[in-house]
């Protein structure tokens, strides 16, 4: 079977420019090596997770405020 992705499948995703400290950067790429993943791979993975618990927070927030 022939796959064809369709015209949002070939968008580029954003992408952004991070700048770490070389501590940070040799542990995150440690972490990666060791669950066998591109480290940019586990960085999207993290910042996503990072975003999932913010958006509890402000959401735990704004029901405190009656909105």
């Amino acid at each position: 079977m022939l796959y064809t992705a369709n015209s949002s499948e070939l968008m580029a995703r954003p992408r952004i420019t991070l700048t770490v400290s070389e501590d940070v950067y040799q542990y995150l790429s440690d972490w990666a090596e060791r669950e066998e993943r591109p480290l940019a791979n586990l960085a999207a993975y993290l910042l996503s997770q990072a975003v999932k618990e913010r958006q509890e927070v402000d959401k735990k927030q704004n029901k405190g405020d009656g909105k």
